[in-house]
């Protein structure tokens, strides 16, 4: 596979990777298998390249060097999610992405959405409200933690693919 086809589908597990971490925490339902399979039927024919709007064709290396295409659009999500507006302060949120510096309660929510999200529960979110956390400041948690351990691992193909990059 090219650098760029790695990059690429690594960019969309990363991607379900955050979504599912929120969707778990948050207690959304699984749609039923009919309608997955639909949709698998749709990315197999048009691929993910055509539905994600990446219309034009871009290198995987510029002058010798790893070419991410796709780092302005993740800079633009990690500075809404940790430093935009918000209930929680920003580095209460930088601290929740990166899995260090808050403690309590908090704390271990937040380990649980990293580590494995589908195993919050109510008791989990009412521990919080016993806290004093708002549901505004629940929420900015989630997506903090589901992002931050998004990042993680998208750093971890990033810096594979950067130590194997051949440099012209």
């Amino acid at each position: 596979m090219s650098d760029r086809a790695i990059l690429d589908a690594t960019y969309i597990c990363v991607g379900f990777n955050i979504i599912t971490r929120i969707a778990h925490a948050l207690g959304f339902k699984i749609p039923a298998e009919e309608l997955l399979v639909r949709a698998a039927k749709l990315l197999k024919i048009f691929g993910y390249r055509r539905l994600s709007g990446f219309w034009i064709s871009v290198p995987s290396s510029k002058n010798g060097r790893l070419y991410d295409p796709y780092a302005h659009k993740l800079e633009h999500l990690r500075h809404a999610v940790l430093s935009g507006p918000g209930s929680l302060p920003p580095h209460v949120r930088q601290a929740i992405s990166e899995g260090a510096g808050v403690s309590g309660a908090l704390e271990v929510f937040v380990q649980k959405i990293a580590a494995e999200a589908s195993t919050l529960t109510d008791a989990d979110i009412a521990e919080l409200h016993r806290a004093h956390y708002t549901d505004d400041q629940i929420f900015e948690a989630i997506v903090s933690a589901a992002l931050g351990a998004g990042l993680f691992r998208l750093e971890s193909v990033l810096n594979l693919l950067r130590s194997t990059h051949v440099d012209n």
